[in-house]
Order: structure tokens, then sequence, then C-alpha cells
């Protein structure tokens, strides 16, 4: 298996592969399509089994329209937003044309549902599958509603956070959502306002991955969520710093590669 964070500048794209079949996790904004849809021809991609809107923010789903568009798209996940808090923005209209022209229709994220990412030949092999975890209530921030799931190939696991803030995290972990994993995409771009300290214990990564982009106006990654990483002992990789991070799993073991 292998997860691609691929550097968007200031937002949020994650490829998951696993032999034939495809995920990805947001986008970035809209200029970075070509970016994006460079990427996935290069490494073979001409379906995706699963795209995820973690939530309708430009910076995770600007970049949609023309990735539907342009691939061949199996089931599109995005979270449930109150009516006052969908947006009406030309990017969020553009992504529901999008759909209606390929006749898909949204798959609200319904915690406790799981995929699977490829087939089931035999009990030899197990394919990763992924569990929504998140969002659990209605919210007055976008970002709490982001699509947080955990990804599990064998005995190693992934948790990808979207944007979720400490509220949702306080939420998920008060559900009792098993958060537990190695690899952890940081929430909202390694903000101070997620990743709150509990919420870290409870996952206890390995790897921490953030993804923004260099010089970025908000100050991502903020110094304290950085140090709440080192004092757990985590590595930490981001966009900024390293590029691309890719990171392969034979089901076992964990390996890092980036791009700087």
């Amino acid at each position: 298996m292998q997860i691609h964070f691929i550097d968007v500048g200031q937002g949020d794209c994650s490829l998951v592969m696993y032999k034939d079949s495809a995920m990805l996790i947001d986008c970035g904004e809209a200029e970075e399509a070509d970016t994006v849809i460079s990427y996935l021809k290069k490494q073979g991609v001409e379906k995706l089994d699963y795209v995820v809107a973690t939530h309708p923010h430009s910076d995770h789903m600007g970049a949609m329209s023309e990735i539907i568009t342009g691939f061949e798209i199996g089931k599109v996940i995005a979270p449930r937003v109150k009516d006052e808090l969908t947006p009406t923005s030309k990017v969020y209209s553009n992504f529901l044309q999008a759909l209606k022209s390929k006749g898909l229709k949204l798959t609200a994220a319904k915690p406790q549902t799981e995929y699977f990412l490829g087939e089931i030949y035999d009990d030899e092999e197990v394919p990763p599958k992924f569990e929504i975890l998140a969002p659990l209530d209605d919210y007055d921030d976008l970002n709490n509603y982001s699509v947080v799931l955990r990804l599990t190939y064998g005995p190693t696991s992934y948790l990808f956070t979207g944007d979720a803030e400490k509220t949702a995290e306080s939420d998920i972990l008060q559900a009792g959502e098993n958060v537990d994993a190695d690899v952890l995409k940081v929430g909202h771009h390694g903000s101070s306002t997620s990743t709150g300290e509990k919420f870290l214990e409870a996952v206890s990564p390995d790897i921490c991955v953030i993804q923004c982009g260099a010089g970025n106006s908000y100050g991502h990654p903020h110094a304290e969520t950085i140090e709440a990483i080192e004092n757990i002992g985590a590595e930490w990789y981001s966009n900024d710093r390293n590029g691309n991070i890719i990171i392969y799993s034979d089901g076992e073991r964990i390996y890092v590669k980036t791009d700087k």
C-alpha cells in the first residue's frame, strides 16, 4: 500500500493506492487541479474507487470538479452539513455539477461505516479498509464537520483528520472511537486549534504528516503543535519542508520517502 501526501501548497491532498485500487482524500485549491491530475496519471491512476471531500472548504476540495470529470469515479463521500453552512461558492456548485454530469450521488459520511480498498479474494491477503469516525454532531464551524477516517492495513493504521478542530476531536474521544494510529495526518495544517493533547495521546502516532504551504499567511504549522508532536516522540514531515511525502507499507512495516 502507498499513501501519497501530495504537495498542493496550502491545502490537503492524499492519495491511497493498493494494487489496482485508489482513493483520493481532498485535492487542494482549484488552481492545483493540474498538479493533482498529472500526479495521479504519473502513478497510473485511471479510476478512483473512493473520493473523500472531508469538508467544503476550497483548500480541500477546490479541484474536485476537474478530478471528477477527468477520472472514472466510484463512490464520493462527504459530510452532511447543516443548510446554513452549505457553501454557495462557485467551487462547491462546480463540484455538484460535475457529480450530476457523471450521474454520481454523494454518499454521506456515516460514523462506523467501513469500506474496503480492493477485493477480498482470500483470507491470506485482506486489502486495506477504512472506517468513518466523524463528523458526530452538528457544528457551527465547517472544520468540525471534517470527515475523519481511520485506515488499516494488516496491523498498521493511519488516521486522516481533515481540518477537525479540538471540539470535534473531543467528541470523537468521548464516543470511544478507536483513534490509535501509526501515522497521523495532522488536523488543520498543523494549526494550534487542532491536535489537542488528549487526542494526540490517544492516537500515539510514530509519524505525523502536516500538509501546509511554504510561507503561508497562517503561520502553519504552529510552534505549539510541533512541540506537542515532538514531546510524544513522533517523527514529523510537512509538505513545505519535504515536498511530496510517500508512505509505503507491506502491512507489517512502514517506510517513508520524501522529495526533499
